[in-house]
């Protein structure tokens, strides 16, 4: 049995327009995932738990940035990312959203940071998106730091809806593309923990 989750674009950051099915075989996203039943994985990349893949080159960045404040974590980090994107550095949506982070080019101009020193703040770079993605949530969880309730899911619901519905509503709006946004990460984030394979 399938479910059918629509996601739209965000306010602060647009993610693609995606109807993702959830169900057997399919990521949130509707990608396929690995199969490692029979011992053997297809494809290249750190294998995670729930037989979700994350390509190899961004582990070691998602590892290091997914820990720039409390609210955040890798397995946040890497769920948000592959909800974004699914971890295509060259991911772009009708929304003029760019990137593995999906970076609408006004929020680029003012949070994208030059991750990886080279002189560039390049939004198609995932040395500089992921970077600059992480240090994005932790800019909107010190604007919601001092509303009650869980911090991350805050910090989730102000990066889709923007950080004054989350303090207008004291925690989670009551937008249901927040709510299923929200939830989807959380869903999805514990199945990004690597695992040795």
């Amino acid at each position: 049995m399938s479910v059918k989750v629509v996601i739209g674009a965000m306010v602060a950051l647009p993610v693609l327009t995606l109807v993702a099915t959830v169900g057997s075989g399919s990521s949130l996203l509707g990608l396929p995932i690995s199969d490692t039943s029979s011992g053997g994985s297809k494809g290249s990349g750190v294998v995670l738990a729930s037989d979700r893949r994350m390509p190899d080159q961004f582990g070691t960045l998602i590892s290091k940035w997914g820990n720039e404040c409390p609210a955040l974590s890798p397995q946040i980090l890497a769920a948000q990312l592959y909800q974004e994107s699914g971890f295509n550095p060259k991911a772009q949506s009708p929304a003029s959203a760019q990137g593995i982070g999906q970076f609408i080019p006004a929020t680029w101009a003012s949070h994208g940071i030059d991750g990886n020193g080279d002189g560039k703040r390049d939004v198609w770079d995932p040395e500089d998106a992921i970077p600059s993605a992480a240090k994005y949530d932790c800019s909107v969880w010190r604007d919601v730091r001092s509303v009650s309730g869980d911090a991350t899911r805050n910090m989730l619901a102000a990066f889709n809806a923007g950080p004054g519905a989350v303090k207008k509503y004291g925690g989670i709006p009551p937008y249901q593309e927040t709510r299923n946004y929200v939830q989807i990460i959380m869903s999805a984030a514990p199945s990004f923990k690597m695992s040795s394979g």
